[in-house]
């Protein structure tokens, strides 16, 4: 997994109807020195650096995904029926902890509807993750060898807090 910097493209509408409600609005404080509204603004992380070095250096990426739009239930976008096994997760970043408390959202809300800290995901060989982390880290970008991929049944299990999504967990809702 490569590390987000905030909330990217996942989760803005829910932003927006958070900050209706909050006294303080976008003003509102996530942590110190910090605002909702500066943290909703702060920019994306851009992955294609990590990506063209992962090329360079001879790491088989065999499949990647943005982790937007469906949170981490974007994982399960691969066409074949893949299990995935996260057993190491990302720190969230401080708004996405503060959009989770404000919206009342349990961690499976929040896992499936926010990035939840984790901007992207590579799958690579086993063999080959531990370059994957450390060519991601030298472009600036935070990474984690986060787990590995089963064959069957589709379904997605973060591990550290007992979430499991089914294949068709990525449908609208």
């Amino acid at each position: 997994l490569l590390g987000s910097s905030g909330i990217h493209a996942n989760g803005l509408s829910l932003a927006r109807k958070l900050a209706e409600r909050l006294p303080l609005g976008y003003l509102t404080e996530v942590e110190p020195g910090s605002t909702f509204g500066a943290a909703l603004l702060a920019p994306t992380v851009l992955y294609s650096p990590v990506t063209e070095a992962l090329a360079a250096a001879g790491v088989a990426v065999h499949y990647a995904v943005n982790v937007t739009g469906h949170g981490w239930r974007k994982l399960l976008r691969h066409p074949r029926a893949l299990g995935y096994r996260v057993h190491r997760l990302p720190p969230v970043p401080p708004v996405l902890q503060f959009m989770a408390r404000q919206a009342g959202l349990d961690h499976a809300e929040a896992y499936g509807t926010l990035n939840m800290g984790a901007g992207f995901a590579l799958f690579v060989p086993a063999e080959q993750a531990g370059r994957c982390v450390e060519v991601a880290r030298g472009c600036g970008v935070s990474a984690w060898d986060a787990g590995r991929v089963e064959h069957g049944p589709k379904r997605l299990c973060i591990e550290p807090l007992g979430i499991v999504f089914e294949g068709d967990a990525l449908g609208l809702r």
